[in-house]
């Protein structure tokens, strides 16, 4: 993928978390301090680096689920890993969230 493609992609995915909110608030993902950072390699692989607003309700965690879809099926993306911290467990979060 070249620069042009890549800068299409990251276009696509900030629309996407621009209006994408947190189930228990009415700010979007983009305003908040929950996304950590965001990674996209030159084969459309997106890893996305994210703090759950409230760490004990699954509801937030399963939210996310849905948002990777939702990333998975944004045109030139190939592959999307969540890497969830700051909730107990995190590495079994990320490991259940990222199965497809």
């Amino acid at each position: 993928m070249n620069e042009k493609q890549i800068q299409s992609i990251q276009r696509r995915i900030l629309r996407t978390l621009n209006s994408w909110k947190d189930p228990h608030t009415d700010v979007a993902l983009t305003d908040s301090d929950q996304i950590q950072g965001i990674d996209i390699s030159s084969e459309g692989e997106v890893q996305l680096a994210i703090i759950p607003q409230r760490p004990h309700c699954p509801c937030c965690l399963f939210d996310l689920r849905d948002l990777r879809e939702k990333i998975s099926a944004t045109k030139g993306v190939t592959a999307v890993e969540l890497l969830i911290s700051g909730v107990p467990a995190s590495e079994r979060w990320t490991r259940v969230l990222n199965q497809s």
